[in-house]
């Protein structure tokens, strides 16, 4: 993936090439398109072609039937230096990710780890839907797509509390397949009155809260505009007993230790789940690449922190996410 949900290997892989072909792609941030590339698109569409980012040539048509007829007319190429270098790039990319996907220091839970100790355990065929934010983010990086699974989240409209909605319909739909909503505290806190629905229409869904007490993303961006936090703590309810009052089974996990168990036993239970995880709360959500305004934007803000009596909650952002405790 590119993007901002992205990683470096595919981010390279776009900005670097000598020609894009997008198929079927609506991809709306324009500054990840390549610089000097030769962009094609095509599109069934019409008012799609160039709506996002000049392109060279758009072309109207099915994209099968458009890949059936041009191929043939594509000589093979026997230069593989590029392919080889993003391949190079590409297990970088990946090993930097399993290193995200391990537990913290003192049992601290990182959320990578949470997220792969679920794909790990859940059903080759488990539907995998994400809040926005950075649900969305961990479910993209760190689940494995095998042709069988399918992950939905908000990445056109960006809407809040979309996680649990969409299971409770994607499960009406199929009853017989696994389905597992990563939630934020912020947004299951948003539609708790769903929370019902899951009772009423005896829908056997998982869900599990990332609990850091924040409206995390939006933290996120504040700092890297060199903001102090405003208006992101969240004084969370108890869910398991939330969860128990309505009427289904839940389970609460603050030490990475107790994880493993508690993630394979909320899977094999039968009827809906709530597994609530006190994840890290100063964990960050690491772009493709790094921009300059983005360091200087956030050394200010570690400035305004520290000049406000909030050095350890510095230190902690340091720690957890480059020293990896």
């Amino acid at each position: 993936m590119t993007g901002m949900l992205g990683i470096e290997s595919g981010y390279h892989a776009t900005q670097e090439c000598d020609t894009l072909l997008l198929l079927g792609a609506d991809f709306a941030w324009t500054s990840f398109y390549p610089h000097r590339a030769t962009i094609l698109q095509v599109d069934n569409q019409a008012t799609h072609l160039g709506r996002r980012h000049p392109v060279k040539l758009g072309v109207v048509g099915d994209i099968r039937t458009t890949l059936q007829k041009l191929l043939p007319r594509l000589p093979e190429r026997q230069d593989d230096n590029f392919l080889q270098e993003c391949l190079k790039l590409h297990q970088k990319s990946l090993h930097w990710l399993t290193e995200q996907e391990k537990p913290g220091h003192n049992g601290l839970i990182h959320p990578q780890y949470l997220v792969k100790l679920i794909d790990q355990m859940a059903a080759d065929d488990a539907f995998l839907v994400g809040d926005s934010g950075t649900a969305m983010v961990w479910l993209l990086r760190h689940t494995t797509a095998n042709g069988k699974r399918r992950t939905l989240a908000s990445l056109i409209h960006g809407t809040m509390a979309n996680a649990m909605p969409e299971a409770l319909g994607i499960k009406n739909a199929f009853p017989h397949r696994q389905v597992i909503a990563i939630c934020g505290d912020g947004g299951l806190s948003m539609l708790m009155g769903d929370l019902l629905t899951i009772v009423q229409e005896g829908l056997d869904i998982k869900i599990v809260i990332l609990n850091n007490s924040a409206l995390d993303f939006v933290e996120i961006e504040q700092k890297t505009e060199g903001l102090m936090n405003a208006f992101t703590d969240l004084h969370n309810p108890d869910w398991v007993k939330m969860a128990e009052a309505i009427g289904f089974k839940g389970l609460r996990v603050e030490h990475a230790d107790q994880l493993p168990e508690a993630v394979a036993q909320w899977l094999a239970e039968p009827g809906p789940m709530l597994l609530d995880v006190k994840v890290n709360q100063y964990e960050l959500v690491m772009p493709p690449t790094v921009t300059t305004g983005e360091v200087l934007h956030t050394a200010l803000y570690s400035a305004k922190a520290i000049l406000s009596g909030h050095g350890g909650e510095v230190v902690e952002l340091i720690e957890s996410n480059f020293l990896r405790r």
